[in-house]
C-alpha cells in the first residue's frame, strides 16, 4: 500500500470532486430505499458514498479548500450520521422533523458550500511562512502549541486503549451471534458483569466522551493540511468513529432509559434488508468495525514510524483492516440469520 502524500490537484480543477461527496451523501437515503424496494444490491451500492468521500478527502488539498475537505469527511460518516438523526428524530413527536427533513436540506446546503468555496491561492506561501515562524517555537519549551497537540494526541490514544479493552470483547460477543441469539445474550450477560460495574461503566463512558471531544479537536487541526493516503485514512476513519460513537452510545443509553434492553433481540429486531428504517443499520455496522481496525492500524503505523521501529507498519495496517473486514462480514452474517 502506497501511503505517500497525494500530489495535490490544481485548485481550479477539483470542482467536480468537491461537490461529488455531498451530492452522493444527499442521495444516500434513496439508495438505501432502493435496497428495500428493488434489490439488496443497492444496500451494497450505498458503500459508494463513503468510498467516494474518502477519495475526495484524500485528493482535496486542505490548504486550498478546507471546507470542501471537511464536508468530504462528514460524507464518509454518512451512515452513522443518518442513523444518529434517525434515532433522535424519527421516533419523537415534540418537533415536526424527522431524519429526511434534516438530511435533504443539510446536504443540499453543504453541496452549495463546497461548490462555491473559493480556493485559497496563497495557501502554499502562507504555510511556508507559518512553518518558518514556527521553527523557533517548536524548538522551545514543552508549552508550545505543538507540544500541547502531542500531549492531547497521546491522551487520545490512551482513551482509545481503554475503549479497545471494551470493544474487543464486544466484537467477540457479536461474533457469538453466528451461533444464535441465545449464545450472544449468554456472552453479553457474562461481560456485563464487568463493563456495567458501578466503577467500570463511568470510566468507559468518560473515555468515550473524551475520545469524541479530543478526536473532533485533532481532526479539525488536520483538515486544513495537505493529505497523504495515511492521513486521509486516519482522519476519515476517525470522523466515522466519532459520529458512530455518538449514535451508538446514545441509542443504547436511550433504550435503557426507556426500559429496553439493548441486546441481540433489540439489535436484530427489525428485518435489516426489508424494513425501510432498519436497512440503514447494515452499512452503519459493517463500516464501523472496519473503521475501528483501520483507525487503530493508522495509529500504530504512525507510532511505529515515529519511533523508527523496524517493522512493516503498512503491512500491519493492512492486516488489521483485513481482520476487521472479515469480523464485520461475519457479524452481519449472524444478524442476517437472526
Amino acid at each position: 500500500m502506497d501511503l505517500s502524500p497525494v500530489t495535490p490537484p490544481r485548485a481550479h480543477s477539483d470542482g467536480a470532486l468537491r461537490v461529488a461527496a455531498p451530492l452522493t451523501a444527499l442521495a444516500y437515503p434513496a439508495i438505501l430505499w432502493c435496497g428495500v424496494r428493488i434489490s439488496p444490491v443497492f444496500v451494497a451500492a450505498s458503500l459508494i458514498v463513503p468510498l467516494l468521500a474518502l477519495l475526495a478527502a484524500a485528493r482535496l488539498d486542505g490548504r486550498y479548500t478546507p471546507r470542501a475537505r471537511g464536508i468530504a469527511h462528514l460524507a464518509v460518516a454518512a451512515p452513522p450520521l443518518f442513523s444518529l438523526l434517525g434515532g433522535w428524530l424519527d421516533f419523537q413527536h415534540a418537533i415536526p422533523l424527522d431524519s429526511l427533513r434534516v438530511w435533504i436540506p443539510l446536504w443540499s446546503a453543504l453541496a452549495v458550500i463546497a461548490a462555491i468555496e473559493r480556493p485559497r491561492a496563497a495557501a502554499v506561501e502562507t504555510d511556508a511562512a507559518e512553518a518558518g515562524a514556527a521553527k523557533p517555537a517548536a524548538a522551545g519549551s514543552a508549552g508550545t502549541p505543538t507540544a500541547s497537540r502531542r500531549r492531547l494526541a497521546v491522551a487520545h490514544g490512551v482513551s482509545a486503549a481503554v475503549i479497545t479493552l471494551f470493544a474487543l470483547p464486544h466484537l467477540v460477543n457479536h461474533l457469538g451471534g453466528l451461533l444464535g441469539g441465545d449464545m450472544h445474550i449468554a456472552i453479553m450477560t457474562a461481560l456485563r458483569r464487568v463493563y456495567r460495574h458501578a466503577l467500570v461503566e463511568p470510566v468507559l463512558l468518560a473515555a468515550v466522551a473524551f475520545q469524541v471531544a479530543s478526536g473532533a479537536w485533532l481532526l479539525r487541526r488536520k483538515l486544513a493540511r495537505t493529505a497523504g493516503w495515511l492521513d486521509a485514512l486516519q482522519t476519515t476513519s476517525g470522523a466515522y468513529l466519532l459520529v458512530f460513537l455518538l449514535s451508538h452510545v446514545s441509542a443504547a443509553l436511550r433504550a435503557r432509559v426507556r426500559g429496553g434492553d439493548p441486546n441481540w433481540r433489540w439489535l436484530a429486531g427489525g428485518e435489516l434488508l426489508t424494513d425501510p428504517w432498519s436497512v440503514r443499520l447494515v452499512p452503519y455496522y459493517f463500516l464501523a468495525v472496519i473503521a475501528l481496525g483501520l483507525h487503530a492500524g493508522c495509529g500504530l503505523h504512525t507510532v511505529l514510524r515515529g519511533h523508527r521501529v523496524a517493522v512493516r507498519s503498512s503491512a500491519l495496517l493492512a492486516i488489521l483492516t483485513g481482520l476487521a473486514a472479515v469480523a464485520s462480514a461475519l457479524i452481519l452474517t449472524g444478524l442476517f440469520r437472526a
